[in-house]
């Protein structure tokens, strides 16, 4: 018998929503991890809503999941209700305001914004995961840091209700956010306060250009979640690491990258997530033991560690 919810005048069925037994390392950037004990891919609020309130009322734990970069997922699996939000991608513009949905690409989303018009976003061109994970975790480069340029942020807490945070200046920090603390709040959708511009191809070349440096240094040229450590107050991790001679060095298939010394690759296609684990742990030892300094992750370890 099918389980539905009545929503706004509709029953949302969520026998079709819900997936059972789901791999992930189908999705992941680094190519491990388990699967998810049970998944689902809402389209809008009122399926999400549908599923946060399945969630609560079968006593389901809940992992959110956008563009799988900077997540190490378990080999062991996620357990409860895993929200994948990929599918939550709509897109508007109102005035200077780009608003944008979380599961959409960062990287599809900063095109958008230049198609309309809209600058701002092109320093950030090339970093992969969605634009609700990138605002999770305050994602920057070249200078700009994504909460910079937020105006509000639409999200929904686990008892199903929708919320708008207005941003202020001093909500984020340094791979920070109002988010990042708290795994009650699930990113809806994002307005960015943008400029508009006559000069939509020079903007584009930036972003190009930005792009272009990240392949230069190797950034895609393996599976990897991107940078795995937080660059310390004054200096950058991946300078500490490559001053303590760890590049290159491996556990089972997990390898430290010999072009980007914060990243660790899948070298061959047959590491785990345990391998990653375990490389990371030996990456922070060497570098505590030569340099005492504590690296701290910049990515999110989910599932059953």
């Amino acid at each position: 018998m099918p389980i539905n919810v009545r929503n706004s005048g509709e029953k949302i069925n969520l026998e079709e929503l819900l997936v059972p037994n789901l791999s992930l390392s189908q999705f992941s950037t680094i190519h491990t991890g388990g699967k998810a004990d049970l998944a689902a891919y809402p389209t809008d609020f009122e399926e999400l809503r549908a599923l946060l309130l399945h969630a609560q009322t079968n006593g389901l734990d809940v992992t959110i999941l956008g563009g799988f970069s900077n997540s190490l997922i378990s080999d062991e699996g996620i357990a409860g209700l895993t929200i994948i939000t990929a599918h939550l991608t709509r897109k508007h513009i109102q005035g200077e305001m780009f608003c944008v949905r979380s599961g959409l690409s960062l990287d599809r989303a900063i095109d958008f914004a230049l198609e309309a018009g809209l600058s701002g976003l092109e320093m950030l061109g090339g970093i992969p995961g969605s634009v609700g994970g990138a605002i999770y975790g305050n994602a920057g480069a070249n200078g700009v840091q994504i909460g910079d340029l937020l105006y509000y942020v639409d999200y929904m807490t686990l008892d199903g209700k929708m919320h708008r945070m207005q941003i202020h200046s001093d909500d984020f920090s340094y791979r920070h956010s109002p988010f990042s603390e708290t795994h009650d709040k699930i990113i809806y959708e994002a307005g960015f306060r943008l400029d508009p511009t006559v000069h939509t191809s020079e903007a584009r070349k930036n972003k190009d250009d930005v792009k272009q440096k990240r392949k230069d240094k190797g950034h895609y040229e393996n599976p990897s979640l991107g940078s795995i450590f937080a660059n310390p107050p004054g200096t950058h991790a991946g300078q500490l690491i490559e001053e303590c001679n760890l590049a290159g060095i491996n556990v089972g298939g997990a390898m430290l990258s010999n072009r980007h010394c914060n990243f660790i690759i899948n070298s061959n296609g047959k590491a785990s997530s345990s391998d990653v684990h375990s490389l990371l742990k030996q990456i922070q030892a060497e570098v505590v033991q030569q340099k005492g300094i504590l690296l701290r992750p910049e990515i999110q370890f989910i599932g059953r560690w």
